[in-house]
């Protein structure tokens, strides 16, 4: 029996959040896959072929939850939502798939546990996308299990080896519907091949490498062991391997919330590459054979013409109505269990507001912050935070929180003394909207911003947190 949780919190000393690999590359892998599959849409002769069935495309129908299952959906589902083959996507107020990264190594049998689950949604009728990354160590109520909290990651594993109806994808579509409160249309799986393979198709991807990596201890591919990682700061041109690689190292200050920058610049870097290269009728000629490639790696149960659907409609969204984010070190707490082990236990009422942003583009998703998200990404401001008060640690949780939010926060250390009554944003090289950002992240008024020239060359903001600083 999975261990419950003791009734009183056992409160760690907070460290980052540690994102599972999958976070930083599952959502690129399926947006490239979008990528190539839109060019369906753009061609005639192309779309031509699909309808003649000479392209076998994997999972053609979807292997839709039976019995309870679709009843769950149906009470849950918000009007015009479900995973009706009959309903084409674009008829739907809104659609939602869960992506998944299974821990699936050559090496080693299943069934496996999902390192990451990532909630990517849609509105066909606000024209609206949002990405919700979920954290593999989540502490929650697994459905059907008489009351059995477990990691959120086991409910994938639970659901393939209990033999659960629809297997380990209902069980955590389900586990994931009824925690956060959403439905939960489609589910997509993808594993390491498919991420290298796709990205080779489209060629080296031109890529700003901030610092120097120094990874020694950058895990093998399969198996134990390592395969060191290093690359000097400055632009690269990146193949599937050298981008995973990229994406999944911790090797610097902010570990995995780095990894979430990355993704995001790694995203546009796609993107624009595509779009400048001019390679989307050459894609659109090579996508059978590239699906053939990576059919093994990826499982899904949306249809070929749902998967056109939803390309179109993702295709569609603009820049600034797409919305991000992750359940991170704000949004839960360390719980340690009886057997040593750490959890995250979830602070429900902050991850509905959450949601709320990522499904309604409200909040701090609004077009104006987002703007202002993709300038701050654009600066890649390197950020030092000093402690000016006798509050042990505040420099510490200051930086979870602004690494969370994506700043590239390099240094973490007590200030010259501990009597500073003001907090100061110290702008050394001109990078507005990432202090601008900051002051906002801080709740603090832009007036604590003060633009001046520094004498190192390693630091472009310096924060000194003051008394005035409530976290």
């Amino acid at each position: 029996m999975q261990q419950q949780p003791p009734s009183r919190h056992v409160r760690a000393r907070r460290s980052r959040l540690v994102l599972p690999d999958w976070a930083v590359y599952t959502g690129l892998a399926v947006f490239v896959v979008i990528v190539l599959v839109t060019g369906y849409l753009t061609f005639n002769g192309v779309r031509n072929f699909v309808a003649s069935g000479e392209f076998e495309w994997a999972n053609s129908e979807p292997a839709l939850p039976s019995g309870e299952q679709a009843a769950i959906a149906t009470q849950t589902a918000s009007a015009g939502s479900g995973s009706d083959p009959g309903v084409p996507i674009g008829n739907r107020e809104r659609v939602t798939v869960l992506v998944m990264g299974i821990d699936e190594r050559a090496s080693e049998d299943g069934p496996w546990r999902t390192d990451t689950m990532v909630l990517m949604t849609i509105d066909p009728i606000a024209n609206t996308a949002g990405i919700l990354s979920i954290p593999r160590d989540l502490w929650v109520e697994i459905p059907d299990y008489d009351g059995l909290h477990d990691r959120i990651n086991t409910a994938y594993f639970r659901g393939d080896a209990d033999r659960y109806p629809g297997g380990g994808p209902a069980l955590a579509m389900r586990t994931v519907q009824q925690r956060f409160g959403v439905p939960v249309d489609f589910y997509m799986t993808v594993n390491f091949d498919a991420f290298v393979q796709t990205v080779d198709t489209i060629g080296c991807i031109p890529i700003d490498v901030p610092q120097t990596i120094d990874d020694p201890f950058y895990p093998a591919y399969d198996g134990a062991g390592y395969d060191p990682f290093y690359i000097d700061a400055g632009d690269h041109c990146m193949n599937g391997e050298t981008l995973l690689k990229y994406l999944r190292t911790r090797a610097t200050f902010g570990s995995d919330f780095d990894r979430l920058s990355r993704l995001q610049q790694i995203l546009y870097a796609i993107r624009d590459e595509v779009a400048r290269t001019g390679q989307l009728p050459n894609l659109i000629t090579q996508a059978p054979v590239l699906y053939g490639q990576i059919e093994e790696d990826v499982d899904t149960n949306l249809s070929i013409q749902q998967m056109i659907d939803l390309a179109q409609l993702a295709i569609a969204v603009p820049e600034e109505s797409i919305c991000t984010g992750s359940v991170g070190p704000e949004y839960v707490d360390l719980l340690e269990l009886g057997d040593g082990t750490q959890v995250l236990v979830p602070y429900w009422e902050r991850i509905r507001e959450l949601r709320n942003d990522i499904f309604t583009g409200s909040g701090r998703c609004d077009p104006n912050q987002q703007a202002l998200l993709q300038a701050v990404a654009a600066e890649g401001a390197q950020v030092g935070i000093q402690n000016g008060t006798q509050r042990e640690g505040l420099a510490s949780e200051t930086s979870d929180q602004l690494i969370g939010a994506g700043i590239n926060v390099v240094s973490v250390e007590n200030a010259d003394r501990f009597d500073y009554d003001s907090t100061i944003i110290y702008n050394y090289t001109g990078q507005d909207n990432t202090a601008r950002y900051i002051a906002s992240l801080l709740n603090l008024d832009e007036s604590a911003i003060v633009p001046t020239e520094s004498t190192s060359a390693d630091l472009d903001i310096q924060i000194v947190l003051g008394e005035d600083y409530r976290p």
